[in-house]
């Protein structure tokens, strides 16, 4: 299965094939996923990894569809975005956008009934699953028990702990639905 590495940089994921703004050595394809096209077929990828680079786009709907089109039926998209409590997530001046734990469920189906059905999915095609989603922290925080308990209650941690106890990224695993 052909693994796609958007936003590479220098060094893409063992095996994948590099995508960048910017040749650099280790990239194969010059291309600008938040320009809303990848030079790839539909259907192509079986493994897309999106690692530090959603949070530098303008417009993360359209990319994400994008890396729908790509993917295969059951593939999957493996992102990770600083989380928006961090200090990192401000720190760099190019970033746009800003992740909490339940941003990519507006790329997701809502249920059809309860509180989560408000989620806004209507601007885009793209509709995953979220297989797995965690919240990663410092050292510190990990022996403190903190980032066990912000996987385990995540809307607790958001709702009253985050800025006290910043996660320092959002990583999530998303599977490509048959259709949209």
């Amino acid at each position: 299965m052909t693994a796609l590495d958007v936003g590479c940089g220098r060094t893409p994921w063992p095996g994948a094939i590099g995508i960048d703004a910017v040749l650099l050595p280790g990239v194969r394809l010059v291309a600008r996923l938040g320009e809303g096209y990848l030079p790839v077929r539909d259907a192509a990828a079986g493994t897309v990894y999106a690692l530090n680079v959603l949070e530098h786009l303008y417009d993360v709907p359209a990319a994400m569809a994008e890396i729908w089109r790509v993917l295969r039926p059951g593939g999957r998209c493996v992102a990770e975005v600083p989380y928006f409590s961090s200090v990192s997530a401000y720190a760099d001046p190019t970033h746009r956008g800003f992740f909490t734990y339940t941003t990519f469920e507006h790329f997701c189906e809502a249920p059809p009934i309860g509180w989560r059905a408000n989620r806004h999915a209507w601007f885009g095609g793209a509709r995953f699953r979220i297989t797995r989603r965690r919240l990663r922290f410092g050292r510190a925080h990990r022996v403190l028990g903190i980032e066990a308990f912000a996987n385990r209650w995540p809307a607790v941690y958001e709702n009253l702990f985050a800025y006290w106890f910043p996660a320092r990224a959002l990583e999530v695993e998303l599977s490509r639905s048959a259709a949209a």
